[in-house]
């Protein structure tokens, strides 16, 4: 049986979750980008925290913490502002952003007197 995308991630997080080299190793290459991301977003806007979600990130706490490490580990050192800045897990997985988008959508109905 042929795995679909959806499929593919899920098993490739549960091995990474598990351990396995392979399946960390695409991990680690993802967190490795966005940690010269969340570089370049310390040069433009002076950020107070990272979040940092999605379904990739529905895995044990251990391994969440193992990713940000890595992410952290992939920021280069040049500014000590960079350390002081914390990465944190949003939870809800692939409804994160949604979820984020309508409770800043009533917060804004709210100031202006529409909820």
């Amino acid at each position: 049986m042929r795995a679909t995308g959806s499929r593919l991630l899920l098993l490739v997080r549960s091995l990474a979750d598990r351990g396995d080299a392979l399946s960390k190793e695409v991990f680690r290459v993802q967190a490795h980008a966005l940690g010269l991301f969340f570089d370049e977003m310390v040069n433009t806007f002076d950020p107070d925290a990272f979040i940092v979600g999605g379904g990739a990130l529905e895995t044990s706490e251990q391994f969440q913490r193992w990713f940000i490490g890595e992410i952290r580990a992939a920021m280069p050192n040049q500014r000590e502002e960079q350390a002081a800045i914390p990465i944190h897990v949003m939870p809800n997985g692939d409804t994160a952003g949604a979820r984020g988008a309508a409770i800043e959508a009533l917060k804004l109905a709210r100031e202006g007197g529409l909820a």
